[in-house]
C-alpha cells in the first residue's frame, strides 16, 4: 500500500488531477517500463498498466518512470492521461534520430555517482550537472569507493571546484560509510534519481539505503575498470522510513554517453564562477574565445582559472547549439506533417460530404 503524500503527491498534482473531470480515474505513478507495459504505484498498491490508444501517435509523449498518470482501473488498468512534469533528467536518444529520451520524471534531487580511477573526470560531472540543473532537479555529487584512495580529499576538492554550489559526498557504499550524508536528502514524499557511469556502484549504493540486496551488484575489471550494466532499465524503488513514511529512488542503467538535449535554461548555473567573472568583460556577449577585454581569459591566463574548465564550457555551448538547431528542424518537420495531415483529413471529409463544399 502507498499513501500519495509518500508517494510525492502535491498540491500541484492534485489540482491538474481534478481538471479531469472523471471521477473513475485513479492518480499512480510509474514505477517500471517495460516495453508496451508499466507497472505503476497507486494508493491500492501495484497495478499493471497499458497505454490507452491516444498514447500510440504522440511517442514524445509517452510516460516515462517517475511520471504520474491517471489510470482507468482494470485488469490491466489503463494509462489515458499524463500530468505535466515537475522536473525530468533528460538526454539526447542513442543514435541519429534527433528524439529526447527521459531518464526520469518529477526528481528532487540527483545523486550524480563517480568513484575513483578511471571513472573519475570532473568534465563528465559538468555533464551531468547541466542536464539535471537543466531539468530543474537539485543535484548531489557523490564520490564512490572512497576507501580505494588514500586520499579522497583531494578528488572532493577537485570536483567541488567544477560544482559551485553543489554538495559533494565521498562515501564507501561497500562498508556503508558516509552514508548519513546522503540519508539526510531522503525524506516523506521526496524522490532522487541515482545516476552515473557503469561500475561507480549505483546498484550497491542503493541497496544500502534500501537496508537490503534488492538490486543485482557485478565486479568491476581489474583490467580496464568497467563495470558491467547490472541494471538494465529504469525503476522507481520505495525506501522506508521511520513512522512508515516512504521515500523514493529511481535506479538507472549505467549511461555510456550522455548526449545534452537543447533546454530552455542556460549553463550559467554550473559555471556560475565564469559567470561572475564574465561580469566584468568589456563586451556584454562576449564568448570568451578571442574578444579583447575578456576578464575571463585573463583569469585563465594568471592561472585563476582552469582552462579545461573553460575549454568546457565552450564545449558544451556548442553541443547545445547544434542540438537546439536540430530540435527546430524536428518541429518544423512535425508542423509540416501536421499541416498535411490535416490537408488530407479535409480531402476526405470532402469526398465524403460534398455539400459542404462553398
Amino acid at each position: 500500500m502507498f499513501s500519495l503524500s509518500n508517494l510525492g503527491f502535491g498540491p500541484d498534482l492534485q489540482s491538474q488531477f481534478e481538471l479531469l473531470s472523471d471521477s473513475s480515474l485513479v492518480p499512480a505513478r510509474v514505477a517500471l517500463e517495460h516495453g508496451s507495459r508499466y507497472l505503476t504505484f497507486t494508493p491500492a498498491g501495484e497495478a499493471e498498466a497499458v497505454l490507452a490508444g491516444r498514447f500510440s501517435f504522440a511517442a514524445e509523449d509517452k510516460p516515462a518512470v517517475g511520471d504520474w498518470v491517471a489510470i482507468q482501473p482494470g485488469q490491466p488498468a489503463r494509462i489515458v492521461h499524463l500530468l505535466q512534469r515537475r522536473t525530468c533528467i533528460v538526454r539526447q536518444s542513442a543514435g541519429r534520430r534527433t528524439q529526447a529520451q527521459v531518464i526520469a520524471a518529477n526528481v528532487d534531487k540527483v545523486f550524480v555517482v563517480t568513484s575513483p580511477g578511471r571513472d573519475f573526470n570532473p568534465r563528465r560531472v559538468e555533464r551531468y550537472l547541466v542536464a539535471v540543473q537543466g531539468g530543474g532537479a537539485e543535484p548531489i555529487v557523490v564520490v564512490n569507493k572512497a576507501d580505494l584512495v588514500p586520499d579522497v580529499d583531494s578528488l572532493v576538492a577537485e570536483l567541488g571546484a567544477v560544482a559551485p554550489g553543489v554538495p559533494v559526498l565521498a562515501v564507501s557504499a561497500l562498508h556503508a560509510s558516509g552514508l548519513e550524508g546522503l540519508r539526510v536528502h531522503l525524506h516523506a514524499g521526496c524522490t532522487v534519481a541515482v545516476v552515473g557511469s557503469s561500475g561507480v556502484g549505483k546498484s550497491t549504493l542503493i541497496n544500502r539505503l534500501l537496508g537490503a540486496e534488492v538490486l543485482a551488484t557485478g565486479e568491476v575489471s581489474e583490467v580496464d575498470e568497467k563495470g558491467q550494466h547490472t541494471t538494465t532499465h529504469r525503476q522507481l524503488l520505495p525506501v522506508p522510513l521511520e513512522e512508515g513514511a516512504q521515500a523514493l529512488l529511481v535506479d538507472t542503467p549505467g549511461l555510456r554517453e550522455l548526449q545534452l538535449w537543447a533546454q530552455a535554461s542556460s549553463l550559467a548555473g554550473v559555471f556560475a564562477d565564469i559567470e561572475a567573472l564574465a561580469v566584468e568583460c568589456r563586451f556584454r556577449d562576449c564568448t570568451h574565445a578571442h574578444e579583447p577585454g575578456c576578464v575571463v581569459r585573463e583569469a585563465v591566463a594568471r592561472g585563476e582559472l582552469d582552462e579545461a574548465r573553460l575549454s568546457s564550457l565552450h564545449k558544451l555551448a556548442r553541443e547545445q547549439a547544434h542540438q537546439a538547431s536540430r530540435q527546430d528542424g524536428l518541429a518544423r518537420q512535425e508542423q509540416r506533417r501536421k499541416e498535411k495531415q490535416f490537408g488530407r483529413i479535409g480531402r476526405e471529409i470532402s469526398r465524403l460530404h460534398p455539400k459542404r463544399r462553398k
